[in-house]
């Protein structure tokens, strides 16, 4: 994709910056097309008139939010459902990186403009990352852990993308391979979950030694460790033997949280899939699947409410695609709603999904919130989201690194999504049929 020339200029807009810093009104926000860099974020009356180049676009934003793109730090692009008591791989690697590849883009365009990816098939995540990386194809930032590390028979092993391990030796064998292939940081499977029969999610799956191993080394390459983790006494396990990062923490208690709040841990709750049984049934989910997501419901809105009070450093996943249809939005924003529900303010589930989420990605220097010098990743959304949420579903325009993604603004549309051509279905779920 070849780079634009001159700037993209919106003016007289709201601006959540994704700091959790009130909305500022009638901003100016500068980009340079060329490298996709913010170059001014200013006041309409502090710019006052400008002069403006043939190359320029402009835009005039009067009456609608702007906010740094979304992330979605727990999406796994090589999801199918329904799940299986044993593994099976339907697709060669190379039909698995194009639909990890076709979900990515579904998530650019719901706004999730990077990416993380807790596990997958092949690699597959690390191949389209390195292609977006090189300007192969289009799509968003993509932090990618490769295939995720489990104990021998524990949760995942009926998962393609999954590398079952006992003892030290395997487990530090296993996340070195991983970072040797590229990846951004490792997953592990600590506890039982949702998705495999035979297990309880509180069920405490890998002993402490195996998952200090991993964590030594991880930390010695600068990477981080993410935990699938959902019982109380397993996450303050992880949190006592330096796991980064709680994925889902069904079960949590009050004082496990003050440890984690303590210990700068974050949490990715994944509310969304504990309240996607329609979703779940939808797809042919087996009952076993759809039951353990009823029971963890019963306590994982209470348990992520607790770590918001206790100040929990909070980033947003969802365990489903960002772009799945769930409850008359897409899953991310239903994400930020819920979270609104556990007891955010809407700045700080903003937050949640910009620059906190960023900061765990260890991007934030270079996207997660609007400033001078950082990547021009934004979305425009119409009302005023940063006190009524569900405004995140109106959204009207998608902007990665300076380049419009697609546009609804009048006199500004843009229908075309990367290398889809207008009228293709962008919802996600699909591309499961072989």
């Amino acid at each position: 994709m070849s780079a634009l020339s001159g700037e993209m200029v919106l003016k007289n807009c709201r601006l959540v910056d994704g700091t959790g810093s009130p909305a500022m009104e009638d901003m100016v926000i500068t980009i340079d097309r060329s490298s996709g860099n913010i170059v001014r974020v200013d006041s309409t009356e502090s710019v006052g008139e400008f002069l403006l180049s043939s190359g320029d676009d402009v835009f005039d934003l009067e009456g609608y939010t702007v906010m740094p793109g979304l992330f979605n730090v727990h999406s796994h692009l090589g999801l199918t459902l329904p799940f299986t008591p044993y593994r099976v791989d339907p697709y060669p690697p190379t039909y698995w990186a194009l639909i990890c590849y076709r979900r990515a883009v579904e998530a650019l365009v719901c706004g999730v403009t990077s990416l993380r990816c807790p596990g997958g098939p092949h690699g597959a995540d690390i191949s389209v990352r390195n292609a977006i990386d090189k300007m192969m194809l289009w799509g968003p930032r993509l932090i990618v852990a490769g295939e995720l590390l489990l104990a021998h028979g524990g949760h995942g092993y009926n998962s393609v993308g999954s590398i079952e391990c006992s003892g030290v030796a395997q487990f530090r064998e296993a996340a070195r391979i991983q970072l040797r292939q590229g990846a951004d940081f490792i997953k592990i499977c600590l506890s039982g979950g949702l998705g495999t029969p035979g297990e309880g999610f509180r069920d405490k799956q890998m002993t402490d030694d195996e998952i200090q191993a991993v964590v030594e080394v991880a930390h010695m390459s600068g990477k981080r460790v993410a935990a699938h983790v959902g019982g109380d006494k397993a996450i303050r396990d992880a949190v006592r033997l330096g796991v980064d990062c709680i994925e889902h923490g069904y079960v949590l208690s009050e004082e496990t949280a003050r440890i984690m709040a303590d210990a700068g841990t974050y949490l990715v709750p994944t509310l969304a899939v504990t309240h996607a049984f329609d979703y779940l049934e939808r797809h042919g989910s087996p009952s076993y699947h759809v039951d353990k997501a009823r029971e963890a419901s019963h306590f994982h809105l209470d348990s992520i409410r607790g770590a918001i009070a206790a100040g929990v450093k909070i980033a947003v996943g969802t365990d489903l695609l960002p772009s799945d249809p769930l409850d008359g939005t897409n899953a991310t924003v239903r994400e930020l709603e819920l979270l609104v529900e556990a007891g955010m303010t809407c700045l700080q589930a903003i937050r949640a999904a910009t620059l906190s989420s960023a900061e765990l990605c260890q991007v934030d220097h270079i996207t997660g919130s609007l400033a001078e010098g950082k990547q021009g990743d934004l979305i425009v959304v119409a009302g005023e989201p940063d006190k009524s949420i569900s405004d995140m579903r109106n959204l009207v325009m998608v902007v990665k690194g300076g380049h419009i993604v697609w546009s609804n603004l009048a006199g500004h549309e843009v229908r075309c999504v990367g290398v889809l051509p207008t009228g293709i279905d962008i919802g996600g779920g699909t591309f499961c049929d072989w």
